[in-house]
Order: structure tokens, then C-alpha cells, then sequence
């Protein structure tokens, strides 16, 4: 037996005793199932100031005063912030 065959063997070894513990799914359908689920992103909503098409601030329409033309609500998704620790 040559030094790679031994070392295949081990390889072999240790790769059949890290997925033991792996149980299958009984269907293939719910195994794909988890992987086609999607997760909606968490949002926060913020008030920004709303622009025009040029990319401007609007202003405030003065004859409206129960409307805010001035500032929108938008929907921003929360990022999971992802650090490594060394």
C-alpha cells in the first residue's frame, strides 16, 4: 500500500465520521423546501426629505396644512453586521 492510498483511507475515514450524525431529510422536497423559503429583511422606517425629479428638496405646500409634502416615510432594511473576532 503505497503513502496515498493510506492517506486516502484516513481522509475516507474522517469524512464518514463527521457526517454520521447527519440525518437525511425522508423527502427530497423538504430539503429543497428550506432552501426556497425566503426570509423577508427586517425594515425600519425613516422620515427623509422628499426631492424632486431634478433631485431638489420639495417644499412644504402651505395651502395643505395637514399634509407634509416636505418629508416621506421609506422603508430601509436592517443589515446584519457581520465582524470577525480575532
Amino acid at each position: 500500500m503505497s503513502i496515498w492510498s493510506k492517506v486516502r483511507a484516513n481522509i475516507r475515514a474522517a469524512i464518514k465520521w463527521a457526517f454520521s450524525s447527519y440525518e437525511r431529510p425522508a423527502r427530497k422536497s423538504e430539503a429543497s423546501a428550506i432552501i426556497r423559503r425566503k426570509i423577508k429583511p427586517e425594515t425600519v422606517t425613516k422620515r427623509v426629505r422628499s426631492r424632486t425629479e431634478k433631485g431638489r428638496y420639495k417644499g412644504d405646500d402651505k395651502s395643505t396644512p395637514d399634509v407634509d409634502e416636505a418629508w416621506t416615510t421609506v422603508e430601509i432594511p436592517v443589515r446584519g453586521v457581520n465582524k470577525i473576532k480575532k
